[in-house]
């Protein structure tokens, strides 16, 4: 049996503690972490309680020292540029939590760094692990001829109490952008972008959507499809806390992709919906932290000629979460296992940016 792959943690914050470490404690034959690095050792006590093995480094020149072979890089978004070449310099494979970046130079600089380097970098899109989207992916394919509309609604309390559950420490609540953020979405968008256009790219967009034009991308993958370009408007209301944005594929199809932050609301609520000319698939997706939820889908077709109709209902066993098979994908590719998977990695990374920047860009005052 293969030695689990000893990984280094970069940044111990909400994500790490309410996704990722607790994957990789109920996951000892694939992942050990090997380091941890983090400034803040309210992060890092609870890291060093839970894995004692564990060593606590300031550097990713100490982790490789501590036997660290590939790094899950969960640092602040506006850091991943930076950790990430870090990273390639030293020859570790990267999973890099998402948005990998929201800026296209910054991408295409980590995509020449990765060229060079010879190993990959892998995008956290963990909803493309789930074999119920997976499912739902592969009916829009093969309904697309067909397709007239593909529908994301998200209500999306982004508060802490959906995760203070899971956390060491409290959870820190939504604020303002921090000046490295602020300026990281100015270099981004450009001088002209307006505080709305950034608030909503760094948040609706780029920290939430981003996920769901990946879907739709690879839902239309090998169609001659595309998104960018095809932008009909894009609207943030409600103090830029909620954003929807319409484009227009073909003649034939439209996609409309909503994010709602709703701070009272209890519950996380997604639901993905293609509806074709003669079908409609609905995919209902849990929180993205729920162990105890798992994804549903309903396919319901109709013969036109008997007027009947048939429901198809798809789902996965509870607490395998999209967080678990992306690891366990990952782990495969470290292991270089044969017919390991193909993570989704900067190319896509930099598709999906480019439409959310012009779903931004395009969101009026």
């Amino acid at each position: 049996m293969a030695e689990p792959v000893p990984v280094v943690l970069v940044g111990a914050g909400k994500v790490a503690h309410a996704a990722h470490l607790r994957e990789i404690r109920d996951m000892p034959r694939e992942l050990r972490l090997a380091a941890v690095i983090d400034p803040d050792p309210a992060h890092t006590d609870p890291v060093r309680a839970r894995f004692p093995e564990t060593q606590l480094c300031a550097t990713l020149d100490e982790a490789v020292r501590a036997g660290a072979r590939a790094a899950l890089v969960c640092t602040p978004w506006w850091t991943h540029r930076d950790t990430v070449l870090a990273c390639l310099e030293r020859g570790l494979p990267v999973l890099c939590e998402k948005p990998v970046s929201l800026d296209l130079a910054e991408i295409d600089e980590l995509a020449a760094a990765e060229r060079r380097a010879g190993v990959p970098v892998a995008a956290g899109y963990m909803k493309r692990h789930d074999p119920v989207v997976a499912l739902f992916v592969d009916h829009c394919r093969e309904q697309l001829g067909a397709a007239r509309r593909l529908v994301v609604d998200i209500h999306d309390p982004n508060a802490p109490h959906l995760v203070d559950h899971l956390m060491p420490y409290p959870a820190p609540p939504v604020g303002p952008q921090p000046p490295p953020a602020a300026a990281a979405l100015a270099r981004a968008l450009g001088p002209a972008a307006t505080e709305a256009q950034r608030e909503v790219y760094a948040r609706g967009l780029g920290g939430s959507l981003v996920h769901e034009v990946n879907i739709v991308h690879a839902a239309f993958d090998g169609s001659g499809r595309r998104l960018h370009g095809r932008l009909l408007h894009a609207t943030g209301w409600a103090g830029s806390s909620a954003v929807t944005a319409r484009w227009r594929p073909d003649d034939d199809l439209l996609v409309d992709l909503t994010h709602t932050r709703l701070p009272a609301h209890r519950r996380y609520r997604e639901t993905v919906e293609l509806t074709a000319a003669d079908s409609v698939a609905t995919l209902h997706l849990p929180s993205p932290y729920a162990r105890d939820e798992a994804a549903t889908l309903h396919i319901d077709t109709w013969n036109p000629a008997t007027g009947l109709a048939t429901r198809r209902t798809h789902t996965a066993e509870p607490g395998h979460t999209g967080f678990r098979r992306q690891l366990l994908a990952w782990t495969r590719t470290l292991r270089d296992t044969p017919a390991a998977p193909l993570l989704p990695g900067l190319p896509e990374v930099r598709a999906d940016a480019l439409v959310v920047r012009e779903a931004a860009l395009g969101v009026a005052e």
